[in-house]
C-alpha cells in the first residue's frame, strides 16, 4: 500500500473511529464563537486576528486522533444545529472519487463555506493528508460598514510513528488568511514537529496591513493557546516574545505593545474518551426521538456501520460497511449504464466573483424541506434522495 492514496484503500473497520469525514468537517465549528468575537471588533486588523485564530483552532481536536474516520457515501449528509450558539451547519458528500464534502455554515453575523477535499498518501511509517479545497468566510461586523470576505486553505496533517507503535498527529505548513475587502493578510506557520518534545505544536504568524507592514505578531501552540501582540513595523521573533504575562483582550482594542493578548484557548480534553474524541464531536452522533423525525434519511446519524462501531459491535460494523460499499458501487454501475452522472441534492458548482475560484454553492433547499419534516410532517419530504443506507 506504500505510495497509495488512502481514500482509495478498503481498510478493515478496526482502523476507523466511529465518526465520518463529514463529522471532521463539522469539527471546524467548535470555536465558532471566535467569529462572533471578530464581528464585535471595529478594527479590521483585529477582526483578522480572530478569523485567523478560528482557522487555526480546528487542529486542536486532532491530538491523539490516529484512527481513520469513515469515508462518507456519495450523497451522505450531516447537519448540526446549535440554537444556543445561533448557527447551523450542513455538509453533503458531493463526490466519491475524489472524495469531496461540500459544507455550508450560517449565522446572522457570518457565513462560512468550502469543500473538504483531501489527497492522502501512505508512506509506510507515516501518512499525510493534504487538504485541497479553499474555505470562504463572509463576516458582517456589528458596527456596520462593508462585509468582510476572507479565504484560506488548510495545512497538511500527518500521522507519524505508525511502525513504532506510538503514532502521533502533527499539522504543519503555511496558511494565508486574506481579507479581500481590505487587502489585509495574516500569515500563519504551523511548524513541523522536531525531535524535542518542546518543538511540538508551535505556531507563529503575523498580520500585515494593506501596505504590507507588520501590525500584529502571533505565537503559541495550536493544541492549547494562541496569543497576539501589537508589533507595529516589526515581527516578533520566536516563542519567547509570547512568554510574558498574557491577558485576554478587554472590551477595548489590543493596543498595548508590551502585552501578549490571549486570542484563543483550547477546550479541556478529558481523559478516557474512546478514540481520543473531543466532548464536542461526541455530540455529533447523538440522536433521540425529538430529533429523529426531522433528519434527512441520508444523515450520518443513521449510518448503520458507524453506529454499530460506536456501540462496540465490530463484526456487525464490518459486514455493514461491506454491504453499504457494495450497494454504492451497484448504484454507480446503474448510473453509468444509463449514461447518467450523480447530481448532488443540495449543492451546485459556482464561481466566486471575487477570487475567480470555483466552489460548491449551497442551494438553501435543505432547510426549507426540513421545515416540512417532523413527526406530523410531509411523509414525502425527502423523496428523491439516494437510498444510501438501505
Amino acid at each position: 500500500m506504500v505510495g497509495k492514496d488512502m481514500t482509495k484503500m478498503t481498510l478493515p473497520v478496526s482502523f476507523n473511529e466511529p465518526t465520518s469525514l463529514l463529522h471532521r468537517c463539522g469539527e471546524d465549528m467548535e470555536y465558532a464563537d471566535l467569529l462572533d468575537l471578530a464581528c464585535e471588533r471595529a478594527d479590521s486588523l483585529e477582526r483578522l486576528l480572530y478569523v485567523a485564530a478560528f482557522a487555526a483552532s480546528e487542529y486542536a481536536s486532532t491530538i491523539g486522533r490516529v484512527a481513520k474516520p469513515f469515508n462518507p457515501l456519495l450523497g451522505e449528509t450531516f447537519e448540526y444545529v446549535r440554537p444556543d450558539k445561533n448557527y447551523r451547519f450542513f455538509v453533503e458528500q458531493v463526490s466519491h472519487h475524489p472524495p469531496i464534502g461540500a459544507a455550508w455554515a450560517e449565522s446572522p453575523r457570518w457565513t462560512y463555506y468550502g469543500e473538504s477535499a483531501v489527497k492522502s498518501k501512505f508512506y509506510g511509517r507515516s501518512f499525510d493528508v493534504n487538504p485541497l479545497g479553499t474555505w470562504f468566510l463572509r463576516l458582517r461586523p456589528n458596527h456596520g460598514g462593508k462585509e468582510d470576505f476572507y479565504t484560506w486553505k488548510k495545512v497538511t496533517s500527518s500521522v507519524i510513528g505508525i511502525i513504532t507503535g506510538n503514532p502521533m498527529v502533527d499539522n504543519y505548513g503555511p496558511m494565508e488568511i486574506k481579507n479581500w475587502t481590505t487587502n489585509e493578510v495574516c500569515h500563519l506557520e504551523f511548524k513541523p514537529r522536531g525531535w524535542k518534545a518542546s518543538s511540538a505544536y508551535q505556531l507563529t504568524g503575523k498580520v500585515l496591513d494593506a501596505n504590507g507592514r507588520v501590525r500584529f505578531s502571533i505565537g503559541g501552540r495550536w493544541n492549547s493557546k494562541i496569543y497576539a501582540r501589537l508589533t507595529p513595523g516589526y515581527e516578533a521573533q520566536g516563542m519567547d516574545d509570547f512568554s510574558g504575562p498574557a491577558e485576554a483582550p478587554p472590551g477595548g482594542s489590543i493596543t498595548d505593545p508590551n502585552k501578549a493578548f490571549l486570542i484563543w484557548q483550547a477546550n479541556p480534553r478529558p481523559e478516557g474518551i474512546p478514540f481520543n474524541l473531543t466532548p464536542f464531536v461526541i455530540t455529533f452522533n447523538h440522536i433521540d426521538d425529538n430529533l429523529r423525525p426531522w433528519l434527512a434519511p441520508t444523515d450520518s446519524r443513521f449510518r448503520p456501520d458507524q453506529r454499530a462501531m460506536e456501540e462496540g459491535e465490530y463484526d456487525f460494523a464490518a459486514t455493514e460497511k461491506t454491504r453499504l460499499e457494495e450497494a454504492q458501487r451497484a448504484r454507480r454501475r446503474a448510473r453509468e449504464a444509463k449514461g447518467e452522472e450523480f447530481v448532488p441534492a443540495w449543492f451546485y458548482r459556482a464561481k466566486c466573483p471575487i477570487t475567480g475560484e470555483e466552489y460548491w454553492q449551497f442551494n438553501g433547499e435543505y432547510w426549507k424541506r426540513r421545515e416540512r419534516a417532523g413527526p406530523n410532517g410531509d411523509p414525502h419530504v425527502w423523496d428523491g434522495l439516494e437510498p444510501i443506507f438501505e
